[in-house]
């Protein structure tokens, strides 16, 4: 029987943009030995899988080398070997919806940004604020390249006054006005917004997986709106929602258990 887990990466097997811990290691050590593949699908691209991922590449009990690597909500695959990632596939957002479409949402994104920088003054503001990774877009208000101060201080802001809820609705408002219908904007992990072509949310990587028996998925932004609802809903009973890394070794012990 081929049975694989699908995880979400920051805020399900790793704390926020944080790297992996042992115990954490050890679980998906367990899972690799009562016979389950493991998949990473996450909206980052592989530069941060490989930056959050590092220890389970050195000395751990993981073996690295039978893990599916899904970044970009998995319309990029990667294998490793023992020279590094190999690319299977990488899929290029621009290339697939076009220089008109492209150029609109980031007109959009852009006009966004100076309006929440305008509207909302306590918020941190780093720099990179929108990053293309190749087959969808990150937009990050306070910037990718916040401390973790910044991304304490926003996370408190955004929980008193839902100002990532309000960016969303406005967002969401912005690309229907243009036409853009068909692209997708999603909440990803604590402090950004995911962009992609209709489709290309994370169940674009259970496309890799259709000859198996069973597919789960595990991941923390499974409510509406966020990043990985899509994939949640679509393993079905074999879909589990988490708080974070404590609960997700909670749910390898449980599917190795029923599993």
């Amino acid at each position: 029987m081929k049975k694989i887990v699908l995880f979400d990466m920051d805020g399900t097997i790793t704390p926020a943009r944080k790297r992996i811990e042992w115990e954490m290691i050890d679980a998906l050590t367990d899972l690799q030995r009562a016979g389950f593949e493991i998949g990473i699908v996450t909206g980052s691209d592989i530069e941060y899988v490989e930056q959050q991922m590092d220890l389970i590449f050195d000395l751990s009990t993981v073996d690295p080398f039978k893990i599916h690597y899904l970044p970009c909500n998995g319309t990029k695959y990667y294998r490793m070997d023992s020279s590094g990632f190999k690319a299977v596939y990488e899929n290029n957002m621009r290339e697939y919806i076009g220089d008109e479409k492209w150029s609109k949402i980031i007109k959009i994104l852009i006009n966004l940004q100076a309006s929440m920088i305008n509207l909302y003054d306590m918020i941190p503001a780093v720099g990179r604020f929108i990053n293309y990774r190749g087959s969808m877009i990150n937009w990050c208000p306070i910037g990718r390249q916040a401390e973790d101060q910044d991304r304490t201080q926003w996370c408190l802001w955004d929980r008193r006054q839902n100002i990532r809820g309000t960016m969303y609705k406005i967002a969401r408002q912005g690309l229907n006005n243009s036409d853009l219908e068909d692209i997708i904007i999603k909440m990803g992990g604590e402090t950004s917004f995911d962009i992609y072509p209709e489709g290309w949310d994370k169940t674009f990587a259970f496309n890799n997986f259709k000859d198996y028996d069973k597919v789960y998925f595990v991941g923390d932004r499974c409510f509406e709106h966020g990043n990985d609802r899509e994939a949640f809903l679509k393993a079905g009973e074999l879909g589990y929602s988490t708080s974070g890394p404590n609960e997700t070794v909670k749910i390898i012990k449980k599917i190795i258990k029923e599993g």
